[in-house]
């Protein structure tokens, strides 16, 4: 695992990506430290995080789009397969290496709280809250974006769908207040994700009897759902779609609180992911 953790590292830094990727993140820091702490003499830490959050959601593609579909694309990936390490090793020293990259503008931004310090009183557990729950946030898309990155051999179109997924959970919470709360919508929704379900299982296998048995016994737990407690839909859309939320989870940090929930939800995308990645690499090697 080291190995591949310090190959995938420097692979970063032998071309534009990880370079490109720290700058951008550290001139959205930048503008907003200007604006919030300097212009408003904010000391919050929060203020800045929580406005150059949409930074992440933008270039973290960059980071993930290559990690494994640039292997099956270049071929590569075979020489993967070959070496005496497991596929969970080699999938877990890739995501460390995209980690430490991301860590880098991370680390410099927990250099704020104390520039800011200087020039007024600093809530220093709750700036280095906020910066936590912000590392815990962009580690998560992190794992979403690798996942994706398995799913195809193709850079771009890892890049594209990876992009679009993460400002659905960035974004998602804002879109509540407009959703339906009535039980027929939320139920026709729930049906929609089976299918979708079984459509990235089948990425997964390619077994098209395995997904169909997945994506049946799906759609029917949900129908009889329906069917014998209808009132569970009611209001479920809203909540679902405020659940996948990354934003929503980092705003407690934000404000002085330590959200326990947060950081559950957070690990768990994160391990979710990775084992889903896992699996994907682990079929592609046996097909």
């Amino acid at each position: 695992m080291t190995a591949i953790y310090q190959k995938e590292l420097k692979s970063y830094f032998n071309n534009l990506f990880g370079y490109l990727y720290i700058a951008i993140v550290l001139l959205f820091m930048g503008i907003y430290a200007s604006i919030f702490h300097f212009n408003y003499m904010a000391t919050d830490v929060g203020y800045t995080l929580n406005q150059s959050a949409i930074a992440v959601v933008l270039v973290t593609p960059l980071l993930t789009m290559r990690i494994i579909a640039g292997e099956r694309q270049r071929k590569t990936d075979q020489l993967l397969y070959s070496l005496p390490i497991s596929v969970s090793a080699t999938v877990i020293g890739k995501y460390l290496a995209m980690l430490t990259v991301f860590a880098v503008p991370m680390g410099v931004v927990c250099l704020y709280p104390l520039v800011f310090s200087m020039f007024g009183t600093v809530n220093f557990a709750l700036s280095y809250g906020s910066i936590f729950a912000y590392f815990l946030m962009g580690a998560s898309l992190l794992a979403i974006g690798m996942f994706i990155s398995a799913l195809t051999e193709n850079q771009i179109v890892s890049a594209i769908i990876s992009f679009l997924a993460m400002l659905v959970v960035y974004f998602s919470s804002m879109f509540i207040s407009y959703l339906p709360a009535d039980a027929t919508t939320a139920f026709v929704v729930l049906a929609l994700f089976g299918v979708l379900l079984g459509i990235i299982v089948f990425a997964m296998v390619k077994n098209y009897l395995f997904a169909l048995i997945v994506t049946t016994i799906c759609e029917v737990g949900i129908s009889v759902l329906y069917i014998f407690k209808r009132s569970f839909f009611e209001g479920l859309l809203g909540e679902f779609v405020g659940g996948i939320s990354v934003y929503e989870r980092c705003l407690n940090f934000y404000e002085g609180m330590f959200d326990l929930t947060a950081i559950v939800y957070f690990l768990s995308v994160i391990s979710l992911f990775v084992f889903l990645t896992v699996q994907a690499v682990e079929k592609r090697r046996w097909s």
